[in-house]
């Protein structure tokens, strides 16, 4: 194995228990590795949808022991996860050159503690790829990437057309002998929730057994991915007179106005939630019925939770980025304008969304609603 110019501070005893090739080889048996670190450092959605390659690495290799590196923004939604052992949060942002020194230190100490055997870098950016290279792993593998792909020491080449963003991840596990086909629960996304967090949120927002309840995300990172508000709140409208359903609106940081605005249209038919940290959020989105969101984090946060979940895209490729089963109660509503992908952050026309309308997404509420209920049926 290559070092790339660098001596690898480890003993060689240490990792002699490696069956490890060449780059363009086989590269390393899963089944003779002991510890893996798993990087992607942002954002929620992208994160939720590592958690089947979580699951199968541990599937290939049970006693393997997983460590994750991502942004401690982030760092939440992955506790209590039955396949991450450790979890190293990071500053996105240090403050300073000395902060970004002392994380840095921070990170070999981990790195000197947890000894990682493998590194699997699920981002590809110029930072993740440095961090991951700092940490020692003798085995190094990310993506064909410009200049960074140095960093690495076994390059993945990713298949195209790409057909999901899970598809897309595993690819990364080919060097490890790992290959699909996979099963079909091996590429469900995954969360937990504990009982004490989830009775903590009955108890705050006063949600009782028995009782139907949708939730709605009108907010998205860009403006160009959010359905129309007064949709939104017709929406609300028509679930509450004709579903008798408690609707609520979940709320993302800096989308306080508009979900107040969707909540103002709604005239009494949706009541609008504060923002949640992460294991809150998790924890009232595990009690939904049925949730409605655009292409956003939340989103993939209900669906690996088990909810019902309905996506609503607009620029963004439902086939990538919604990789979750109709048997399960998702549903992605899409109509593509000419120019789709257009990948846009801000768009004056919303076609795509103006092709969407609320009797739409009511009915595919309702339909997903019957289907889990269905389901606790034959349970």
């Amino acid at each position: 194995m290559r070092k790339r110019g660098r001596k690898v501070k480890a003993d060689q005893e240490s990792f002699s228990h490696l069956a490890i090739a060449s780059s363009s080889g086989p590269g390393v048996d899963v089944r003779s590795v002991r510890r893996v670190l798993v990087t992607r450092l942002r954002f929620l959605g992208d994160i939720v949808l590592t958690t089947p390659l979580l699951a199968i690495l541990k599937k290939a290799n049970p006693a393997l022991r997983i460590a994750y590196l991502l942004e401690d923004t982030y760092a939440p939604i992955l506790f209590h996860h039955p396949h991450v052992d450790e979890i190293w949060p990071l500053r996105r942002r240090a403050g300073s050159l000395r902060g970004e020194v002392g994380q840095i230190l921070a990170l070999r100490r981990r790195a000197q503690s947890f000894r990682p055997e493998v590194g699997i870098d699920l981002l590809g950016l110029p930072r993740s790829a440095f961090l991951l290279y700092l940490t020692g792993a003798p085995v190094r593998i990310g993506g064909n990437y410009r200049v960074r792909k140095h960093l690495y020491t076994h390059v993945v080449r990713h298949r195209e057309p790409q057909l999901s963003a899970i598809d897309y991840h595993l690819e990364n596990l080919s060097p490890l002998g790992i290959k699909g086909p996979f099963a079909e629960e091996d590429l469900r996304t995954r969360l937990d929730v504990l009982p004490e967090e989830v009775a903590r949120i009955r108890g705050r927002f006063r949600i009782e057994g028995g009782q139907l309840m949708v939730g709605l995300h009108p907010g998205a990172t860009w403006p160009a991915k959010r359905w129309f508000p007064e949709r939104f709140a017709e929406l609300a409208r028509q679930l509450q007179s004709r579903l008798g359903a408690r609707v609520v609106l979940t709320t993302g940081p800096g989308e306080e106005e508009l979900v107040s605005r969707v909540a103002a249209a709604a005239q009494g038919a949706a009541e609008s939630l504060p923002v949640l940290d992460l294991r809150g959020l998790a924890a009232l989105l595990s009690l939904l019925d049925a949730y409605v969101a655009n292409d956003c984090g939340p989103m993939h946060v209900a669906a690996a939770l088990g909810t019902p979940t309905i996506g609503l895209f607009g620029p963004g490729e439902p086939n990538i980025w919604f990789p979750y089963r109709r048997e399960d109660g998702h549903v992605a509503l899409h109509h593509p304008c000419p120019l789709h992908p257009c990948h846009r952050d801000f768009c004056e026309d919303l076609t795509c969304f103006r092709q969407l309308e609320v009797d739409e997404v009511f009915k595919a509420v309702t339909w997903a609603i019957e289907q889990r209920r269905s389901v606790r049926a034959t349970d």
